[in-house]
């Protein structure tokens, strides 16, 4: 049998630690590392063509174009829970089983969740600019508290969760919408279910912790914001589509909410956004999955699924399971 071509495309696998790396090397996978390349370099191209699998991160795009391309890409591995870069309907027409990392950063982005939550409340960065500039605004500077305030968690899955746990040690009363309900979760922690509107209205820190789907793209939009309290903190380190950049501009500007906190946006960097001129924001480069734990995480999750589905066995986060068929 010929051994299995796997396409190493993840830029953050193995980042800080390469134990997940000599894993695969100690075992029959071919790894032909292209980490950093994409698309538009022809030697990946020419690799991902002869591919049994693929790890891959948020940089490429995996669509029917891909696929046709690479006829014998039997499994896509991708690092880290989103797929809103991996077509699974197309994946699972050209018969390709797809895997991912659900629930191995849920600590880090919980964390960064409230580090922007309090950065945007305490108004940190505001703080800590003029202090560099000279100036000491001791009295000027008014944060608010989110001691006991009420949060609304869209989206209750693993991150939600984390985010929900931590809160109860601000003794937040917290309410969330999520369409798959974690019943035992939710009812054990007193988290009421409410619809998107209720939430929105109530809240006075709406977090984001959704996959971005087609239902919810750009659902965070001038509607929204105008259901928020005046007083609402809007925080997203999920996914940048599910929020209207346009909009949110224009609620920060007219102070129709008081501020937001982002990790992740619609064009990644995001250069020429507007949104960087505001001072009732914090922006971070979608780092909130990056640290040494989550990285460590999500880069041994992922090469442990992809030795297991190489193996013969059906690796434990499948999206489409359906597509599992054992190749030895």
């Amino acid at each position: 049998m010929k051994p299995f071509n796997i396409l190493l495309e993840a830029r953050p696998f193995c980042a800080f630690d390469n134990a997940a790396m000599e894993k695969l090397q100690a075992s029959e996978l071919n790894i032909v590392d292209m980490r950093g390349l994409g698309m538009d370099d022809p030697a990946f191209v020419e690799a991902l063509k002869g591919s049994d699998g693929v790890i891959c991160g948020n940089d490429l795009v995996i669509d029917d174009a891909v696929l046709d391309m690479a006829p014998g890409l039997k499994a896509i591995a991708k690092m880290g829970a989103g797929l809103d870069t991996v077509d699974i309907d197309a994946a699972t027409r050209h018969g390709a089983l797809v895997f991912n990392t659900p629930g191995a950063n849920r600590d880090a982005v919980a964390d960064h969740t409230f580090a922007l939550m309090l950065s945007v409340a305490r108004k940190i960065i505001v703080c800590d600019q003029g202090l560099r500039e000279k100036r000491w605004e001791h009295t000027k500077i008014m944060g608010v508290e989110i001691w006991k305030k009420t949060l609304g968690l869209m989206g209750l899955g693993a991150i939600g969760q984390s985010v929900a746990l931590r809160a109860m040690g601000f003794q937040m009363k917290i309410v969330a919408f999520d369409p798959f309900w974690p019943e035992p979760f939710a009812k054990e922690h007193g988290i009421e279910n409410v619809d998107m509107d209720t939430l929105l209205t109530v809240s006075d820190i709406i977090s984001i912790h959704s996959p971005l789907t087609p239902e919810n793209q750009g659902s965070i939009d001038k509607k929204a914001f105008g259901m928020m309290k005046p007083s609402a903190i809007l925080i997203n380190a999920a996914r940048g589509g599910i929020v209207n950049e346009a909009d949110l501009y224009t609620a920060l500007k007219a102070k129709t909410i008081a501020g937001a906190g982002l990790d992740v946006f619609e064009d990644e960097p995001p250069s020429s956004s507007p949104l960087i001129g505001l001072d009732n924001i914090v922006l971070t480069p979608h780092t909130a999955a990056f640290t040494h734990e989550a990285m460590n995480n999500m880069s041994m999750g992922v090469s442990d699924q992809t030795l297991d589905y190489f193996n013969g066995k059906k690796p434990a986060h499948c999206v489409n399971p359906d597509m599992f068929k054992p190749v030895k």
